[in-house]
């Protein structure tokens, strides 16, 4: 899987560009040739395809064997299709296929310290060994209040916060855990200076619009200027209009093209 990966990577458009092998293997391959490469993952009752192409034909014919070697009566619901380029959204559309996220770059090119206020009763500390689950059912209760956006597992949390150059804080009210920010570095032998990837922040819905959020990524940012990142940069759908006040706020910019567009069909096999 890793080679069919790195060979994905070299076509012109792709959903693999960031893929981990070790998420991938349960994938079933349906297109292995020099046009295109497409496979597909069930996760519950919804149809994950992954895929590579360097044409617009080459995409569709994949997509269609794809769709097409799908067993009826399996009790799918949902065919999820991501990274979709703009000159393929109309031909996608006449398929039956939905724009159902579009993730959007936003950069802040500086680590300036921000100048907040912090709720008196407000702490925030690192994660510890004992407090995952209750961060994935932070997550999980922010499930589409941002489009494309599902939560976390337990064991996710654990292994993103056990990887080199990533941690995650949880936001805390007398001692009971009210947000998760997970981040992590990148970068570090670029010209410009290492980054700090602002992966996530999901904040117990009643207790949202009480600057939670704010100074989770505050304390992030803090921990990345202390780690000697330079930027920091995050990704944000762009109907999620809350979440691109407040990080604008905290002067990240968002890039001027189109972002990550993610498209789904519900179907009945």
């Amino acid at each position: 899987m890793v080679n069919l990966i790195d060979k994905a990577r070299e076509y012109q458009f792709t959903s693999l560009a960031y893929a981990d092998a070790e998420d991938m293997q349960n994938a079933s391959l349906v297109v292995d040739s020099e046009d295109a490469i497409f496979m597909f993952t069930r996760l519950d009752d919804k149809i994950k395809i992954d895929w590579a192409a360097n044409a617009k034909d080459a995409f569709l014919s994949g997509l269609n064997k794809t769709i097409t070697s799908l067993i009826e009566g399996e009790g799918i619901k949902d065919i999820e299709v991501d990274f979709i380029p703009v000159e393929y959204l109309d031909e996608m559309s006449r398929q039956g296929f939905e724009i159902v996220s579009e993730w959007v770059d936003f950069w802040k090119n500086n680590m300036d310290k921000a100048d907040i206020k912090t709720p008196g009763n407000l702490r925030i500390d690192e994660i510890t060994d004992n407090e995952y689950d209750k961060a994935s059912a932070i997550t999980k209760a922010c499930k589409g209040l941002s489009r494309g956006y599902y939560g976390e597992t337990a064991e996710w949390l654990r292994e993103w916060h056990e990887a080199e150059h990533s941690n995650i804080f949880v936001a805390k009210l007398e001692d009971s855990i009210v947000g998760v920010c997970c981040v992590s570095l990148y970068g570090f032998e670029s010209e410009k200076g290492a980054v700090l990837w602002l992966r996530e922040v999901a904040v117990t819905p009643e207790f949202h619009s009480k600057k939670i959020g704010l100074n989770l990524i505050c304390h992030a940012l803090d921990w990345g200027r202390a780690c000697g990142a330079k930027r920091s940069f995050l990704a944000c759908d762009m109907d999620n209009r809350k979440g691109i006040s407040l990080y604008e706020g905290l002067g990240y910019e968002k890039k001027v093209e189109r972002g990550q567009i993610n498209m789904r069909k519900s179907v009945s096999y």
